[in-house]
């Protein structure tokens, strides 16, 4: 399963036809909330790699600004 699989490809990836399940039955409710689960926990793990892009790319220019800084100095 990715973040852009639907309810019903989820469904279907456990080997039910989607069509034959009926709205409000245990098993609808229950695969619903494994279907939300996985999608919270996707996305976390995916706002988690954003972060540390964003993590990465401020320590990368800090350092660039360190040098940039000790450059300067160096040069006076």
């Amino acid at each position: 399963m990715t973040a852009d699989t639907t309810f019903k490809e989820f469904v279907e990836e456990e080997g039910l036809t989607f069509s034959l399940l009926e709205v409000d039955s245990l098993k609808y409710r229950k695969l619903v909330e494994r279907f939300n689960e996985v999608k919270l926990k996707l996305r976390a793990e995916e706002e988690g790699r954003v972060y540390e892009r964003a993590r990465l790319v401020l320590v990368l220019n800090g350092q660039h600004v360190g040098e940039d800084l000790r450059n300067l100095h160096a040069g006076s």
